[in-house]
């Protein structure tokens, strides 16, 4: 099902090519200025603790997301991914630097982003049914029933769910559930989603199918995607760029570019050379590990 109706103001948005930024030394590309979507500029987060030491969490992050761009951040365990995406979200106060909304400095939640977290079954309402828990943030929204009840239908088709919205979250597989989170956001509109290690607590084939979900729904909603991820493979298979961090507190190590095309098939894609190159670049970056030595064995054959 074409979900046009959707796309109100994604139709509007240019297709813009993928392009990023950090300081000099640190990026493969200069920070975007004013053709940036969401600036991320100079963010620090340190967490004040009573009777212990400060937390540092966050030391300096800068970096640009063009419309339309999907941006993969990854890091190792504990970097401060999560705060991060708070950060961007307005859901937490960073400590030092700004986020910007094109020229609007992120303060507060703003309206135009949704968030779908990692644990699915925490965010939504056991006791409200699908169609409830797509609808909730609609209220706020002040849309007439109406118009409420078309957003829920079409959302949860985009998402292959029709025929659900009469059922509860914990009558769903993990899978749907997390469509459903998905589902939810996108009846929501925004221009910006958040979404934070989503696929994490779902079984191989189900993410499969799930990262494909989104990358479809990101163009057919022509929205902008930050998505953070412990999977490099996901990674470098969703991302126009990945932006890595060092261990907490962290520090933007690249911001890589994802040359490998527009469309990604979980086989072709998988299969390409330039994927597994870009996944080991990915990978010592997260490590700290170096390239391997250079077969040394074979140097002299």
């Amino acid at each position: 099902m074409k979900v046009a109706d959707l796309k109100k103001a994604g139709s509007a948005w240019p297709t813009l090519s993928s392009s990023a930024g950090q300081p000099a030394g640190e990026s493969d590309t200069a920070l975007l200025s004013d053709a940036a979507f969401l600036s991320v500029r100079a963010i620090g987060k340190t967490y004040a603790s009573r009777g212990s030491d400060p937390h540092e969490a966050i030391r300096e992050i800068s970096f640009d997301a063009r419309e339309r761009e999907f941006v993969c951040i990854v890091g190792p365990s504990g970097a401060g991914k999560t705060t991060l995406l708070r950060c961007l979200a307005g859901l937490l106060e960073p400590t030092k630097g700004s986020v910007h909304l094109g020229k609007r400095q992120v303060t507060a939640p703003p309206p135009e982003v949704a968030v779908v977290f990692q644990d699915y079954s925490r965010s939504l309402f056991p006791w409200l049914t699908v169609a409830g828990n797509v609808g909730l943030p609609l209220k706020a929204k002040r849309l007439p029933r109406a118009e409420r009840t078309k957003l829920v239908t079409e959302s949860l088709s985009a998402v292959n769910l029709d025929g659900t919205g009469h059922r509860y979250p914990w009558q769903l597989s993990g899978g749907m559930q997390q469509r459903v989170a998905i589902a939810r956001a996108l009846a929501y509109q925004p221009k910006l989603l958040l979404m934070d290690e989503p696929f994490a607590s779902v079984d191989a084939q189900t993410r499969f199918e799930l990262e494909d979900l989104v990358l479809r729904v990101r163009e057919e909603f022509g929205m902008s995607i930050v998505f953070v991820t412990h999977d490099i493979d996901e990674a470098v298979y969703l991302g126009d760029r990945i932006i890595a961090l060092s261990k907490s507190p962290c520090v933007v190590t690249r911001d890589l570019p994802i040359d490998l095309g527009p469309a990604r098939n979980q086989l072709e894609t998988r299969a390409d050379p330039r994927f597994t190159k870009l996944r080991t670049e990915v990978l010592k970056l997260v490590t700290g590990q170096s390239a391997p030595a250079a077969s040394a064995a074979g140097a002299g054959h």
